[in-house]
């Protein structure tokens, strides 16, 4: 027909972009988690979330201990970013309130995603293997934080750099994970707050 397309530059787009599938299927994941702890979690419940076929499970994923792996390094992501307001500034006391605002923002959507992780982590030593790692990766860039503030002389030269990082960072895991973990949620003001004075009180000398 005069006019028409030829048929060689008619291309069918496919029907999911494989990012946009591996994306899906990690939200519906995180979505269960907000409902059902870990052990509950089956990747049937997970495909039937995203209306994708079982294939395209496998298609990115080796198991659910591999997606539970996935989602932990996505929200590790999210967090780490925000609390680079504070690893990587350069007014610590003002970057502290504002690494804590964004890592308090994540636990408001995440929360319940990171209990459940973590209150499968003591029955299942993959689980638990990914979700300690993650919090260490925090802990070993707070004590490197806390070395450079104690050369630069505003931090207490004798702190122990490496067990008060890892304080700090169980309690504000610990703190937020029962403040926003589950309903009712606490206020975002006062928690930060809170965190907000222990952090400055431990490594500045108060508020």
């Amino acid at each position: 027909m005069p006019g028409s397309l030829p048929q060689q530059t008619v291309r069918r787009r496919p029907r999911h972009d494989p990012r946009e599938t591996e994306r899906e299927i990690l939200e519906a994941a995180e979505e269960l988690l907000r409902e059902a702890p870990f052990r509950e979690v089956t990747v049937e419940q997970v495909m039937l979330r995203t209306g994708l076929k079982r294939p395209a499970f496998y298609a990115h994923f080796r198991d659910r201990y591999d997606l539970m792996l996935r989602v932990v390094a996505h929200i590790g992501g999210e967090l780490l970013t925000k609390a680079e307001r504070w690893l990587e500034g350069d007014d610590p006391r003002h970057d502290i309130r504002a690494a804590l605002e964004g890592i308090a923002s994540v636990y408001l959507t995440q929360g319940p995603v990171l209990r459940a992780l973590a209150d499968a982590a003591p029955t299942d030593g993959r689980v638990e293997s990914a979700y300690r790692a993650l919090v260490q990766t925090f802990i070993d860039a707070t004590a490197e934080r806390i070395r450079v503030e104690q050369a630069g002389g505003r931090t207490d030269p004798r702190l122990d750099s490496d067990e008060t990082a890892r304080a700090l960072v169980w309690l504000c895991e610990r703190y937020l994970s029962e403040a926003f973990g589950r309903p009712p949620r606490e206020d975002v003001e006062k928690v930060v707050s809170v965190l907000e004075q222990i952090w400055l009180a431990t490594l500045y000398g108060g508020g």
